[in-house]
């Protein structure tokens, strides 16, 4: 089984590009090609491992993935962040999880939530319903909320199925990622940061029947959560981009998978929930605008020219 790299970027990584450039190069098993896809306007970083090509694309969190990839023709496709580093047998180790579970993609846990303290573990709850799972069968949960549960004590180098995943480092089998029309969700970025793409990408693989697992252990490190994503927590509009996002996420996504009256209840307890968050926050205006928005929007004409979630 063959495969390719794809690595979004804006050329800013620094050195956290370089790693991610020379750990490719010492991977068990070399990609067949290497291809940067960087936001026009961006200069390309001077660095070079002299595996890697550069395709200008439109800058967007999610417009850098919602590709053809035209460029590529391997079995698989690894899309990878400019900001994580790999162990040498990632790929290798990835490739066999496609392989042995019959799978469309296998994500890399790189956030590894299990992990976290207490601390973190409570504010992770308190802030956004993230809880430990109850089945220890499946990697991420997503619930009929919106939020998600994660594993609590997965095995080491354990690959489980998931409902969704984190986005840094996954791998696709090509056919797969191509059926899945992942242009059509572009809409995720018409707030300015794409809040919850990974879920959209990754829950529409289960929406369409398609099979999503997520690998334990598998080496790859995520190296910077301070670029964009801190960006965004340190935005004044944080709070109304999640409140606009996360009711089109459950409404088109989530809603999808799950439909009835019980998943609706589940929202409007969440919805209660994160305005009192954002009450406690002082952002409770910027938290019923995205709301009052996101209901708008998918009530609006533009939204009705979105293909289905479910695909035909």
């Amino acid at each position: 089984m063959t495969y390719s790299i794809a690595i979004r970027t804006l050329g800013t990584g620094g050195d956290n590009y370089r790693r991610l450039l020379e750990s490719i190069t010492r991977q068990s098993v070399l990609p067949e090609r290497v291809v940067i896809y960087i936001a026009r306007g961006h200069a390309a970083p001077d660095y070079r491992v002299g595996m890697e090509e550069y395709v200008w694309v439109s800058k967007g969190m999610l417009a850098q993935r919602a590709l053809r990839y035209d460029e590529i023709s391997s079995d698989c496709i690894m899309l990878v962040d400019d900001d994580v580093e790999l162990a040498p047998d990632t790929a290798e180790k990835m490739l066999g999880a496609i392989d042995k579970f019959d799978a469309d993609c296998v994500a890399a846990d790189t956030f590894m939530n299990h992990r976290m303290t207490r601390a973190q573990k409570f504010r992770a709850a308190v802030a956004g319903l993230v809880l430990p799972s109850r089945t220890q069968k499946c990697a991420f949960r997503m619930r009929r909320c919106g939020a998600f549960s994660y594993i609590s004590r997965p095995e080491h180098g354990g690959c489980y199925p998931s409902d969704t995943a984190a986005g840094p480092c996954s791998m696709w089998r090509r056919q797969s990622l191509l059926r899945l029309h992942i242009e059509h969700e572009l809409w995720v970025e018409r707030c300015g940061f794409a809040y919850g793409e990974d879920s959209v990408y990754y829950m529409k693989l289960k929406a369409n029947g398609k099979r999503l697992y997520v690998l334990f252990d598998s080496g790859a490190v995520h190296l910077d959560t301070g670029s964009s994503s801190g960006a965004f927590r340190r935005g004044a509009r944080r709070i109304y981009v999640r409140a606009f996002n996360n009711y089109v996420i459950w409404y088109r996504c989530v809603r999808t998978v799950y439909p009835g009256f019980y998943t609706s209840l589940c929202h409007a307890a969440r919805e209660m929930w994160d305005l009192l968050i954002a009450t406690v926050a002082g952002r409770a205006g910027q938290f019923l605008r995205g709301a009052r928005d996101a209901r708008r929007y998918v009530r609006s004409a533009e939204y009705r020219l979105i293909p289905p979630y479910r695909l035909p």
